[in-house]
């Protein structure tokens, strides 16, 4: 179901795979305007839209955030929401575990989604109104093997947007929370065998993956009127993973 978005644009980081694609599909079809912000754009080629501004461009790079938010201000109408979903994920056994890739992570997973706030919180701040989705995952809870450098930065994710939800909620800003659970992306797919990647979808309760859409209704209920009341909260879809 597309759901009645406000005015307004939205921007999605890791926009060109996986559930931040699936945010822009959706996003597009309830009329709203997206920028849409990836390395990699090729995911977003199909989508030919006047509503849709991609650029490539790299979380860790504020500097770059600033010019396409400066590029899209005279074409798109202002800022209104961000949906943070880039993140990288290379599992590694604890004890391999470099420093260069416990920093690779948490540039990306965890800086890339602060820098992406800061870059639109000035725009909300002057409209006192906006809303914003990080995404967490189930394993900032159960944990990982050979995974705990993105566990933590999902953890962090959480501790961030509680944060932030508590300075700007007088501001008319809300700040939530997506935490899926195993979904049907290219990044678990990349992790192992398809049947091994079957097997832990049939021990969910639900019995199956999440599919990229479902995750993305539930950052797009976060960003609707919907959620008017909603801010500091963790949104769960795992499929039933207590």
């Amino acid at each position: 179901m597309v759901r009645q978005q406000p005015s307004g644009s939205v921007v999605v980081t890791g926009a060109g795979s996986g559930i931040g694609l699936a945010t822009v599909r959706l996003l597009l079809a309830a009329g709203r305007h997206v920028l849409a912000w990836d390395r990699d754009l090729a995911g977003l080629t199909g989508l030919d839209d006047r509503r849709l501004l991609a650029e490539r461009l790299d979380v860790r790079d504020r500097a770059a955030m600033d010019g396409a938010l400066a590029a899209a201000g005279g074409r798109f109408p202002p800022v209104a929401g961000l949906v943070a979903c880039a993140a990288i994920f290379h599992r590694k056994p604890f004890l391999d575990l470099d420093e260069a890739s416990w920093d690779a992570h948490f540039a990306v997973n965890l800086k890339g989604s602060l820098l992406a706030c800061q870059a639109v919180l000035p725009g909300m701040r002057r409209r006192r109104a906006g809303s914003i989705v990080l995404m967490s995952s189930t394993l900032a809870r159960t944990g990982s093997p050979t995974g705990a450098h993105y566990a933590a930065t999902k953890g962090a994710i959480l501790g961030l947007a509680r944060s932030l939800s508590l300075e700007v909620a007088r501001e008319g800003i809300r700040v939530n929370v997506v935490s899926p659970g195993l979904t049907d992306t290219p990044q678990p797919r990349g992790h192992g065998p398809e049947e091994e990647l079957l097997a832990r979808a049939r021990k969910l309760p639900m019995g199956r993956m999440a599919q990229p859409q479902e995750i993305a209704e539930a950052a797009l209920f976060l960003l609707g009127p919907e959620s008017s009341f909603v801010t500091g909260q963790d949104l769960a879809v795992n499929g039933g993973l207590l």
